[in-house]
């Protein structure tokens, strides 16, 4: 595992076309912005425990995404 440190509004670029920016500090929560193709699927560690992998974990992205 690769470990960064990033400030408010830094990024990190992952292969050329993944973006991820801090966007927001609050106490021990971060938020991050996340930019990458509608090819690349994006899930939060619970929902994709909770669906698993393959067909149905690519479901969970989309509530994922509002999230």
């Amino acid at each position: 595992m690769l470990v960064l440190s990033r400030k408010l509004n830094e990024t990190i670029v992952i292969n050329g076309d993944i973006r991820i920016t801090v966007v927001g500090l609050r106490g021990n929560h971060v938020r991050l912005g996340i930019e990458a193709p509608d090819s690349v699927g994006i899930f939060r560690q619970e929902l994709w425990d909770r669906a698993g992998t393959g067909d149905e974990a690519r479901s969970a992205s989309q509530v994922s995404s509002c999230s």
